[in-house]
């Protein structure tokens, strides 16, 4: 019997101190990697009963995303990782590079601006206090126009929420443009629910 799942692509930018490595190290863990190659990788399991297959495509920068993924027909949600210890990194992010993103791509969908904190993570002692404030994490998303703003302290309880978000508002998007193949695609699902960790 053919699989039925919906298919999203998602943009992860990050600089390498920004640890997003943990990102795609949560979706290995609670989900099935099928495949991995360079800078993209692909997952597959159930979201609410909805079958779910999402390509990662991880970039240090908004430019990099533009030149890899001008082959798509489009990117459904965006995650911007920053390490809350580098303030030069949340200087750098800049609306006008947003901006000729969703301009060339057209992009519609939901965005994110993650601040991880990898000495907690690791749970070993800094070595300077955080350079970026919760109240600063939450200007520069509101200056870039980001719909959620989280920060990363337990890895496990807070990238689930970061994903359920996510998955949450573009399962509602799917429901709405298309509520006939919706119910179809999540009907066929329990056939085929042990095929998603």
């Amino acid at each position: 019997m053919k699989d039925f799942h919906f298919s999203l692509n998602l943009g992860l930018i990050g600089t390498d101190d920004s640890r997003i490595e943990i990102i795609l190290e949560y979706l290995k863990e609670k989900t099935k990697l099928t495949s991995s190659k360079d800078s993209i990788s692909e997952f597959q399991f159930l979201y609410e009963n909805v079958p779910l297959k999402i390509k990662i495509f991880q970039f240090k920068h908004f430019e990099d995303l533009n030149d890899e993924i001008k082959h798509l027909k489009k990117i459904d949600a965006i995650i911007v990782a920053v390490n809350l210890y580098n303030d030069q990194a949340i200087s750098k992010l800049k609306l006008s590079n947003f901006k000729k993103f969703c301009d060339k791509f057209m992009f519609t969908g939901i965005t994110a601006l993650v601040g991880i904190d990898p000495y907690l993570i690791e749970q070993i002692d800094p070595p300077t206090s955080r350079k970026i404030n919760e109240f600063a994490l939450i200007q520069k998303t509101k200056e870039l126009k980001f719909h959620n703003c989280f920060k990363i302290l337990n890895s496990q309880k807070d990238i689930t929420d970061i994903f359920n978000k996510i998955l949450n508002y573009v399962i509602l998007k799917l429901e709405f443009i298309n509520p006939e193949t919706f119910e179809r695609v999540k009907a066929n699902s329990k056939d085929i629910v042990g095929k998603y960790p």
